[in-house]
């Protein structure tokens, strides 16, 4: 198993016996409280399994999450036999336990869907994991299995010197290290079981595994404190230099061992691009971090290569490479802030003047407040672009430009209007694009509105999976059209990260002085204390008076989210209510008290400052908006995008939008630019609301462009003319063949592969596959009639005669055409 347990085991008894002479008891007595409880209550047979089952967790307290804990007693209560059933095979010692927990992890998501169909609730996940079935393992067997927990299952791994497994595997892998520890008699200590008796009476069951247990979390959670404490430090030196020396930095949010560090105008300020300080044991990292999406990682990536020697790649966030200074700087160093400052320099200089340009594309700008709520008067009085309608289409049969159209009034309504050639339209276009004024996307038949306007998703918070309420593609570009207003309205931003920094060091000062912060609630007399802020940068909240030893996690992200939809907590109703719509189930009261400490702070630091103005125009463009269920897709905002309704205008409407329960209206400075394929679809046949709020421009297709085309040999604009009229005579205009198939044609090789990968599988397309139609419109160098030999067989008798009217067409081979082959179309 491992070369050596002795001496590292040895090393954590020890320093365990420390912590309990110089702390007392921990407070993890409660577990041996929750094991007897079970033990005392459970039976499989028992006839109210449901309530069996209740009474034998009731005091398991913070060893299963939320999430699992909620999703197992529902089954009990709905589904009791076939959770019974699941639980008698959990602890059937006779099979092999890695299978038996496969099993019981298939079982309960076969059975999570027809919770959520008894519930009518999609927002529920299982979450019976490697921690939660330790725990009925433990409960069940306490002296044949441990509890299992990541973080120290990781730092002892760590302590040993060996790999970790990966999730999945890693219960059983503690599993079998504590399996060595007992069998190799690593507890028969006995300054330890003195020490240990004096806090926890031997119990009923051997209780070497869960001595174990203890050992592992108190130590490595008593080295952890003792780490962040010195972080601590660290980061006011840091801070304090900064500061005294008017450097070019700004350091943003924060966790226990780690400091996000921002350049001066904040471009590198997100999950996209920042520096970090960053804790790894008794050593600071001075790293550049890509984090928030892989292919933008990929490509900051590439525009750093090849790096100096003093820096390196490093693996961060699933896989995508970011970068590091090889020199660490120890924590204990007298020099360390200098030092860390120094590898900071060396670290900005080489990277930032590489990537300022694609990070000032990515910048995140900060939020006082919901962005569909702020400022109403910031919208009113814009200088909208004029002549240019806020909701038009572009229609057209294929290949007439309407794609490329859209961008260049995109351009226009952002940049204004001056004569621009394609290929700056296309660059403006693509730094529009990537600064988020500009959004391009296509409809199709499974857009959705929830992934228009917004709609339920699962999220990934400390390893659990919860559903949020999150805005989809048009919310999020009206979001940032009003929230630019709301920055020219001369706020001066004091935003959640900065409160939520200042929530933070304030549960740290008290921490310092061996008390706890307290967050008032509703009710008089009550209150949560913050007991520990999570190596995540998470809050741990804990009720005022509680008896029981539970506390509630109060995630960052989360908690921002809310930040965004409740600015102020007075227009909240329900509370329960109305936070499950946005984050998911969660404690609710934990989540308002960290909320009313947010937004006050918010709002005892709200400033107004004068800033120059400087309105901007957002553009969403829809690509084949006919494609998609267009009532369905805009839902009840398609009233809101008429030009007098929007919001800055003088009758501006809100609707209340069904997921969040938020206000939510279309701003004066958001375009949308929409385009249809006729040949799909034709404007009458669109929705009637939709047509009455857009305008509508018909592209048609324009023989003359393709007069200065380099090609002369053939007579691109006739034969493009030629083609359009027979089609126009056998179908309609609406089926017309577009001018910019035939841009950029420069010989005869071109406009032959034109012809075989464009037009004429457009044209089989338009005629089914009537090759004679076809030939009404190419002529007959194209398409040739093919005498009728088809042999049949004479011992069978059927009425052939219409076999004689059959005529078979073929295109005449690709090789034989030439100029000739083309001119015949309008010439013949």
């Amino acid at each position: 198993m491992t070369n050596d347990l002795q001496n590292p085991i040895s090393y954590l008894i020890e320093k365990y016996i420390r912590i309990l002479k110089e702390n007392g008891e921990p407070g993890e007595a409660y577990k041996y409280l929750a094991i007897n409880t079970f033990q005392q209550n459970w039976n499989l047979d028992s006839e109210d399994f449901y309530q069996m089952f209740r009474n034998s967790f009731g005091k398991v307290a913070n060893l299963l999450y939320q999430t699992s804990r909620g999703f197992i007693e529902k089954s009990a209560e709905l589904f009791p036999e076939e959770t019974r059933a699941m639980f008698r095979n959990l602890y059937d010692e006779s099979v092999e336990v890695s299978k038996r927990i496969t099993a019981f992890q298939t079982e309960s998501e076969n059975l999570l869907l027809k919770l959520q169909q008894a519930l009518n609730r999609t927002n529920i996940k299982a979450q019976q994991d490697e921690r939660t079935i330790s725990v009925y393992l433990a409960f069940r067997f306490p002296e044949k299995y441990t509890l299992y927990k990541a973080d120290y299952y990781e730092n002892f791994c760590e302590e040993l010197q060996i790999k970790d497994k990966k999730a999945g595997n890693r219960f059983l892998h503690l599993q079998e290290l504590a399996d060595e520890i007992i069998r190799k008699g690593l507890l028969e200590n006995e300054k330890l079981m003195n020490n240990y008796r004096k806090f926890y009476p031997k119990p009923d069951w051997n209780d070497a595994y869960l001595v174990i247990q203890n050992i592992l979390y108190i130590t490595f959670k008593k080295r952890f404190i003792e780490m962040s404490e010195k972080f601590k430090l660290f980061y006011n030196e840091i801070k304090q230099y900064i500061e005294t020396n008017e450097l070019k930095y700004k350091l943003g949010r924060k966790g226990k061992e780690w400091v996000w560090v921002f350049d001066e105008q904040e471009y590198f300020n997100n999950d996209y691009v920042h520096y970090e300080f960053l804790l790894n044991e008794n050593q600071v990292s001075i790293d550049l971090h890509f984090e928030k999406n892989k292919k933008i990682a990929n490509e900051l990536h590439s525009l750093c290569e090849p790096l100096p020697d003093f820096l390196e790649w490093k693996t961060w966030q699933k896989s995508v490479q970011s970068i590091t200074h090889k020199n660490k700087i120890d924590l204990e160093s007298p020099n360390r802030t200098k030092e860390s400052i120094e590898a900071l320099n060396e670290l900005y200089n080489r990277t930032y003047p590489l990537l300022v340009e694609k990070a000032k594309s990515l910048k995140v700008t900060t939020k006082n407040s919901d962005p569909i709520k702020s400022t109403e008067e910031s919208m009113k009085n814009m200088n909208l672009t004029p002549n240019i309608p806020l909701n038009q289409i572009l229609f057209g049969a294929p290949g007439t430009g309407k794609t490329y159209h859209t961008k260049k009034i995109a351009v226009e309504i952002i940049n204004g209007k001056k004569e621009r050639t394609r290929k700056e339209i296309n660059e403006e276009f693509e730094t529009l694009t990537n600064a988020k004024q500009i959004v391009f996307t296509t409809f199709h038949q499974s857009l959705s509105y929830e992934d228009f306007i917004e709609g339920i998703k699962p999220e990934t918070t400390d390893g659990k999976v919860t559903y949020e309420v999150k805005g989809g593609i048009f919310k999020r570009l009206c979001s940032r059209a009003i929230e630019q207003k709301s920055k020219n309205n001369g706020i001066e931003i004091y935003d959640f990260d900065k409160a939520w920094n200042d929530l933070i060091a304030e549960a740290e000062q008290f921490f310092l002085s061996n008390s706890q912060l307290l967050l008032s609630i509703l009710t008089p007399d009550k209150g949560l204390y913050v007991t520990e802020i999570t190596d995540n940068g998470n809050l741990k909240v804990k009720p005022k008076n509680s008896r029981l030893d539970i506390d509630y996690t109060v995630s960052y992200n989360r908690a921002k989210k809310l930040q965004e939809a409740f600015p102020d907590l007075s227009v909240v109703k329900n509370i329960d209510k109305e936070f499950r719509y946005v984050i998911g189930g969660s404690n609710s009261t934990a989540y308002w008290a960290v909320l009313n400490f947010i937004n006050n702070r918010i709002k005892e630091n709200y400033k107004v400052t004068t800033i120059p103005k400087e309105n901007k125009n957002y553009v969403l463009i829809v690509d084949e908006i006919n494609r998609g269920n267009v009532s369905a897709i805009f839902g009840e905002l398609i009233t809101l995008l008429e030009e007098d309704k929007r919001k800055g205008n003088p009758e501006q409407t809100e609707v209340v939008l069904p997921y969040s329960g938020n206000k939510f209206s279309v701003p004066n400075n958001v375009y949308i630019i929409g385009t249809m394929n006729t040949a799909d679809r034709s404007v009458e046949a669109l929705d009637t609301a939709l047509r009455r709020r857009f305008s509508f421009v018909e592209m048609q297709p324009n023989p003359e462009i393709l007069s200065e085309e380099e090609y002369k040999n053939v007579d691109l604009p006739r034969l493009l003319a030629t083609i359009n009229q027979r089609i126009e005579v056998l179908i309609d205009k609406d089926h017309q063949i577009g001018h910019s198939y035939f841009i950029g044609i420069q010989n005869l090789e071109d406009l032959k592969g034109v012809f075989r990968d464009k037009i004429i599988p457009l044209l089989e397309e338009y005629f089914y596959g009537d090759f004679g139609k076809i030939g009404l419109v190419l002529g007959g160098k194209f398409i040739h009639q093919k005498e009728n030999k088809a042999l049949f067989p004479k011992n069978f008798t059927y009425e052939n005669d219409f076999l004689e009217d059959k005529k078979i067409y073929r295109f005449a081979p690709f090789e034989s055409w030439n100029e000739e082959t083309f001119k015949s179309v309008y010439e013949d």
